[in-house]
């Protein structure tokens, strides 16, 4: 069921009506399902008092982020004015750190790389954002055989884990001076 936030907004709401957005708003019966088709980070809140979670748009080009950025305003320990920017080109996702901290999925990050579905970021000490790019999210879906869980390993994978090797998917790939990804 698709939520109707004029009729369950109530008296003395603050909060704006969500008509002719780009999100889908979903009643799920036991929780709101939100959920869009652009690519975009999920942020947690500044910290543990915060109680809400907010969707943050990637457009293409540019989106500067940090505590006194032009688009994406966060706060958090050890965020600078101009902390990284994400650039999107033609629906691909790239971080540039700017030398500050940045992290994708643990990994410190020292020079532009690209997001992937599902990786989380943490910006400076604690600010963690999940990224979300449903069209690749679609794509993963499609590769997984009917009644699977997981895609099956490429066949190199599968012949290192039959030695005993430790599956490790790499989430994010750091791209070379020439804009090619790294591997």
């Amino acid at each position: 069921r698709r939520c109707c936030w004029e009729q369950r907004c109530a008296p003395g709401c603050q909060g704006r009506l969500l008509v002719n957005s780009p999100l889908d708003l979903i009643d799920t019966g036991k929780g709101l399902k939100v959920q869009t088709e652009k690519p975009h980070l999920v942020s947690l809140g500044s910290g543990r008092l915060s109680t809400a979670i907010t969707l943050l748009p990637l457009e293409e080009g540019r989106t500067m982020i940090g505590t006194a950025a032009r688009d994406i305003v966060l706060q958090g320990p050890g965020l600078a004015p101009q902390h990284c920017y994400i650039e999107n080109v033609r629906g691909m996702l790239t971080l540039h750190p700017c030398g500050n901290a940045c992290t994708v999925d643990g990994v410190p990050l020292r020079r532009p790389t690209r997001l992937t579905q599902g990786c989380t970021i943490c910006l400076g000490q604690a600010t963690f954002l999940r990224f979300n790019h449903p069209a690749e999210a679609k794509w993963m879906k499609s590769m997984i055989p009917a009644g699977g869980r997981s895609p099956a390993p490429a066949p190199a994978q599968a012949a290192a884990l039959g030695r005993g090797a430790r599956a490790r998917p790499r989430m994010c790939w750091p791209l070379t001076r020439h804009g090619s990804h790294a591997r």
